[in-house]
């Protein structure tokens, strides 16, 4: 069943609940290391909720990086950009499970 702006047909407006769920909502108790990758050209999540999201994180002192990739939608296709992705993930992997070695 399709959802548009918090309303399902048939079962009225949905707002508060997704008001209450939003991660903007609750970003106070976030503590854990954050990257964000988004499309700059995403249609399905719009980039600035994704910059709304980063600068809250900062806001409240979580560490967190925004990677923006131009051209891309709500996925990374550009093979240049997979490679980035991935090269940029296990970099931060390393650096965040580094103090879990042995």
């Amino acid at each position: 069943e399709a959802m548009e702006w918090g309303v399902y047909p048939h079962q009225g407006n949905l707002m508060d609940t997704l008001l209450q769920r939003s991660a903007l909502r609750h970003v106070a108790n976030a503590h854990t290391p954050t990257m964000l990758m988004h499309g700059e050209n995403d249609n399905d999540v719009p980039i600035a909720e994704a910059e709304q999201f980063y600068i809250a994180l900062k806001d409240v002192g979580t560490e967190a990086v925004m990677v923006r990739y131009p051209r891309e939608g709500h996925g990374i296709r550009e093979s240049k950009h997979i490679v980035d992705s991935i090269d940029r993930s296990i970099k931060w992997y390393e650096k965040h499970f580094a103090k879990f070695k042995n």
